[in-house]
Formats: C-alpha cells, structure tokens, sequence
C-alpha cells in the first residue's frame, strides 16, 4: 500500500502543474470575456454576429485539439519511463497531425456561410455571421500548433511556458481588440469582424510563442538530443497510432459534454427569453468552474501517466487521490464565495432584478450541480492517463447524451419542474459519469494488484 510520503509527492507535483495550467486556461478563458465586453458595448447586433459564429467555431476548434491529446498522454508516460527522447518524437508527430487536421477543420470553417443557413439562420445573421466565423476559422492552424506544443512542455513539466504565453496574450488582446472594433488611429471599423481579427492575431502570437521556445530547446545540444527534438520519421503516421487512439477517446468525451449543453440549452430557450437568461448566467458560473477543474484533471493525468510510464502501481493510485484532494479543495473554496458573495458573483452578468432574483433562488441547485459534474473529471484524467479511453468514452457519452438529455427533458416539461429540472438534469449526468467511473478505476486498481499492470 502506497505511504503518506507518496501521497505528499503527488500533491506537491499535482499542485505544481496545475497552477500554471489553470492559470493559462483562465487567461484564455478571459479572452473570450474581454471580446464579448468589447463589442457588446460596441453594438447589440455584432454582439449577436460573434455569438453565432463561437457557437460553430467551438466544434470546430475543440474536437481537433481532443484529437491532439494524445500527445500529451502518451508524451507523460514516456517522460514517467525516462525515455525522454521519445517525448520529442511524439510531438514532431502531433505537429504533422496538427497540420492535417488544420487543413480539415479550416475548409469546414470557411465555409461558415452554408453552415449557417443550413442551421436555418436568417439572411443577415448568415451574411454577417459568416464573415467572422471565416476570420475565426483562419485561426485553427495557429490554436492547434499552440495546443500541440502546450501539451508536450507540459508532459516534461513545463507548463508556465503556455501560462505566460496566455498572459502577454490578454494585453495584447486588449491593446488591439477596441482598436479594430471601434476604428482608433486610422485602422478600418469592422465590428464582430475587428474582434475575430484581433482574436486571430493573438492566437499567431500563441503559436510563435511555443515555437520560438522549442526552437529555443533545439538550439541547445544536450537539450535536443535529451528531448529528442530531431527525431522524426517518414513512418510517423504508423508509428502514432496508439497517440492517435487516445486522441479518438478525448475528442468523443469532448463533443458528448459540448453536445448534451447545446441540447439541454435548447430545452432552456424553450422556457421563454428570461429562462434562458437565467440558464446562460448559471451554465457561465459553472463554466468558469468547470475550467478550474479541467485543469486540475489535466495535471492529475498527467502525473498518472508519468507513473503508468514507469510502471507503478501504488504511484497510479496516490496521483489520483492526490488530484481528488486537490480538486475538492479547489470546489470547496469556490463554492464558499459563490455562497457567500452571491450577488457580486451574479451582477457581473445582468443588472435585471428578476433575473436576479430567479438566480439566486437556484444558487443552491448550481452548487451541487458544480460539484456533482466536476469531481467525474479527476477521475476520468486519471484512466486517460493510464491509457484507458474506451471505457470512459462509452460512459460519457451515455451519461451526457443518454442520461443526461432524457432526464433533463423528462424534469423539466413532463414534470413541470422548469429551470430545477434542467439543474437537476445536469446533475443526473455528472453522477452517472462518476459512478461509472470511478467503479472502472476501482476495477483496474484491483486488477492490477492481481495481475500487474498491462
């Protein structure tokens, strides 16, 4: 049985990890924030225009980096096995996939006119919408170089490298996202446009960020030949096989979560306009929450798989009580000042008294809820780590798309519970998922006190 001192270590590298990978997500998280401040003061209308064309261009920029994150999973578990030349191969491999996928994804991207009239958008929303999601589709060669990059410094413990690339990123966001919304110092006025082209200029500066640093590493003899930055082969398509496998299991995982909001946000804008105001702010708040956690599952898996790379046993087990521990903290402390500083948390998102005054009534329903759909992440981090994507792909994709969807209409409409049984829908999921889950890690745990790891 693993001792107190192991689960120390573990915690000490889970924490580690995960500040700067949390704080790089939030920095590019408030990105998004900054944008849909800029150009809703700006106009309603363009507001309206962004919006339509992140709702697309999410899919389209999130399967492709679940794709991808099987670099980071199967990079982890070579650095945990000391191989670390293997760790830069890896990622001259994710770099050729990330190109491919970029390819794909920007032609679907570009096309965002016809996507928009296929969704039964009106003529100005689909004109308008169209352009900016065409700008934002440019973009996704330069977010999966980033993304591609990230994840290999981050499996050789290097993650303040993308935290800091996300902060210098934010004031270059905000330095010139007014400038080419409003037209200042003689730039053109373009709106939702100027945003999404702003949005694009900063994700360039993402990617040559991560580039100039590996380029840095390469530059560096022993640095090269330790990571294993040269090694790339024509046979790196076969040779990628089992990376790309991990990436299938992530992105299903990813478009289940994406899928099962979409859908049960349809069932909100169902409820009227003031319901629907009421479920974006809640679905916000978790968000915002659920990114925190992402992260720390991020790092746990991370720390799993560096220990499935060396083969140890009791190492699997202490990182994935050690990320629990440390996801728990985090829910705890964040829902203590949701709890206590409701009003302020809930005023950043409307001045309307009824809306606020419906949310604050459900603010107890949003903390199980949060809690109920964040704790699965930990666990699921810590199987992806090891490996082990089939099972969790399969559970998710039941728990969000099957549980969570029937559950959410059935509270709702046939039993009239209205907004309460959307909350409680969300949490029907988040708990499937986690017995699921958890009864899958506990299986394997056991398993490999029989038979050793496979």
């Amino acid at each position: 049985m693993f001792k107190f001192f192991d689960l120390k270590q573990s915690l000490r590298e889970v924490i580690r990890l995960a500040f700067p990978i949390t704080t790089s997500f939030l920095a590019i998280g408030i990105m998004g924030v900054i944008d849909t401040i800029i150009v809703g003061n700006y106009n309603t209308d363009q507001l309206a225009y962004i919006g339509i064309a992140n709702s697309i261009f999410i899919l389209l920029f999130t399967f492709p980096i679940g794709l991808l994150q099987g670099v980071l999973i199967k990079s982890s578990q070579k650095y945990g096995a000391r191989k670390f030349a293997s760790t830069g191969k890896i990622y001259n491999e994710g770099r050729k996939y990330a190109l491919l996928l970029s390819i794909v994804f920007t032609i679907i991207g570009i096309n965002g006119r016809s996507i928009l009239e296929l969704l039964g958008q009106n003529p100005d929303m689909v004109e308008n919408g169209g352009k900016v999601l065409n700008v934002f589709s440019f973009s996704i060669p330069f977010i999966l170089i980033y993304a591609n990059a990230n994840f290999f410094l981050q499996s050789i413990k290097r993650p303040q490298v993308a935290m800091y690339a996300a902060l210098v990123a934010n004031v270059l966001n905000i330095a010139v996202n007014p400038v080419l919304v409003y037209g200042k110092f003689g730039f053109p006025e373009l709106g939702a446009v100027g945003s999404a082209t702003s949005t694009l200029i900063v994700r360039i500066f993402l990617a040559l960020f991560m580039l100039y640093y590996i380029r840095r590493m390469k530059a560096k003899p022993k640095v090269n030949k330790h990571f294993g930055l040269d090694r790339s082969y024509p046979t790196w398509w076969s040779d990628s096989r089992n990376t790309r496998r991990l990436g299938y299991g992530v992105a299903i995982m990813s478009i289940s979560a994406n899928g099962s909001y979409a859908a049960v946000s349809t069932f909100a804008g169902w409820l009227g306009q003031q319901s629907m105001a009421v479920f974006v702010i809640l679905i916000n708040i978790s968000s915002l929450v659920f990114m925190i956690c992402f992260s720390i599952s991020q790092a746990t898996s991370i720390v799993v798989a560096n220990a499935y790379g060396r083969r140890d046993k009791d190492g699997i087990i202490c990182a994935a009580c050690a990320g629990f521990l440390v996801m728990l903290t985090a829910l705890l402390c964040l829902e203590t000042a949701l709890y206590n500083f409701p009003n302020q948390t809930i005023g950043i998102f409307t001045d309307d008294p009824v809306v606020l005054a419906s949310v604050r009534g459900l603010i107890w329903f949003l903390m199980i809820e949060i809690m109920v759909d964040s704790l699965p992440l930990v666990i699921i981090g810590s199987l992806n780590g090891r490996s082990d994507v089939l099972y969790p792909t399969s559970f998710q994709a039941f728990a969000f798309l099957v549980v969570r969807i029937s559950t959410c209409y059935l509270l709702t409409f046939t039993f009239g519970l209205g907004l309460k049984g959307l909350i409680l829908g969300l949490m029907s999921g988040g708990a499937t998922s986690f017995l699921l889950n958890i009864s899958r890690f506990i299986y394997l745990t056991r398993r490999d006190r029989r038979e050793g790891l496979r």
